[in-house]
């Protein structure tokens, strides 16, 4: 886990999203991904983690309100 993914998944859980809202299914991804690229061996290279963790901190943004950059 992440504190990006720890952090989606609490307001999820706080706001009562469903299983399939994105704030939960990219925290999900976030959190394979970022176990596959620190993995021994790795199975994540860099541009999948980079994307995911993109994804995930846009879906942030965009529910939480949180300036992207």
């Amino acid at each position: 886990m992440t504190d990006l993914s720890d952090k989606m998944r609490a307001r999820a859980d706080a706001d009562g999203l469903p299983a399939d809202h994105p704030l939960r299914t990219e925290a999900d991804a976030f959190d394979a991904a970022t176990d596959g690229f620190f993995g021994t061996p790795q199975t994540v290279l860099v541009p999948k983690y980079m994307g995911t963790w993109a994804r995930a901190r846009r879906v942030w943004c965009e529910y939480s309100g949180e300036q992207l950059v």
